[in-house]
């Protein structure tokens, strides 16, 4: 699973070795200040990701990378089938909204609320 780390005024995401190259990114950061919501949703497969425009995905199993929706809004998804996720939404940056599978999502949302004062 990927580790998510709040320093330096970010949220980073690490990612091991396979999942770096699923994702084709070995982590990825979206500013503390940029955060507007933090929720955990129960199976990530459910969240609307739009098309994969770089990473892997294979159909009910797994959706690694960036995705872009029709709207312009774009998201990086790290996610399995059936597992609880973290989605943190931003406003600017590079991300409009991380889609992570962690291994306590729950804590992690509580540690990135408590950062962003949500």
């Amino acid at each position: 699973m990927a580790d998510l780390d709040v320093s330096d005024g970010r949220v980073v995401v690490h990612f091991g070795r396979k999942q770096s190259i699923l994702a084709l990114a070995r982590q990825v950061s979206v500013p503390i200040a940029d955060i507007t919501s933090v929720d955990v949703v129960p199976d990530g497969w459910d969240l609307d990701l739009g098309w994969r425009v770089g990473g892997t995905g294979i159909p009910r199993r797994l959706a690694f990378g960036r995705y872009r929706q029709r709207g312009g809004g774009r998201t990086f998804a790290a996610l399995y089938c059936g597992e609880p996720a973290l989605v943190i939404e931003t406003t600017g940056g590079d991300w409009d909204r991380l889609a992570i599978t962690l291994d306590d999502p729950e804590a992690a949302a509580a540690t990135v609320r408590a950062a962003a004062g949500l």
